[in-house]
């Protein structure tokens, strides 16, 4: 089977092989956006935009 590129996976710690027309999907940030997603004091969500 030809490989077409290899990449490395920094942060997951892997490398891995690209072959034909296959594609990946973008890695997650290191902070979920439901980090950011709260409630004050009025009841209000906050943080979704």
């Amino acid at each position: 089977m030809p490989v077409r590129e290899v990449r490395a996976a920094v942060g997951a710690g892997y490398v891995y092989a690209i072959s034909g027309e296959m594609r990946t999907m973008p890695g997650l940030p290191k902070h979920p956006g439901a980090e950011r997603i709260d409630i004050d004091e009025d009841g209000n969500i906050v943080g979704l935009s």
